[in-house]
């Protein structure tokens, strides 16, 4: 399945949280039917990090990261640093109990 954000959006630019949660649900409903997935940033020419966190962040969040590496395949397009901003919201949801637990220690 591909999942063209720019088709989604109705916009060159994914910058809010509630829009990456419409990307989400698409990403989500092919993951579940163990669908191979391509999100394609074609014609996205802005892209937040807050947008990533709600879409693709929120995937490695609920779901095995391994399952999710098989089944997701990404087109970057031409947006400049890009690849490096979906690895930090990758690790960041991965680790997120991680995080969680050191700040709870942290604060106690």
């Amino acid at each position: 399945m591909k999942i063209v954000v720019s088709e989604i959006l109705k916009s060159p630019i994914a910058a809010f949280h509630n829009e990456g949660l419409e990307v989400f649900s698409a990403l989500e409903q092919a993951f579940k039917s163990h669908q191979l997935m391509e999100i394609s940033f074609e014609g996205i020419n802005r892209c937040s990090t807050q947008f990533l966190n709600a879409s693709i962040g929120k995937m490695y969040l609920l779901f095995d990261p391994k399952q999710i590496d098989n089944l997701l395949k990404i087109n970057f397009a031409s947006l400049p640093h890009l690849a490096e901003k979906i690895e930090e919201v990758k690790e960041n949801a991965i680790n997120s109990k991680e995080y969680d637990s050191l700040i709870e220690n942290a604060i106690a």
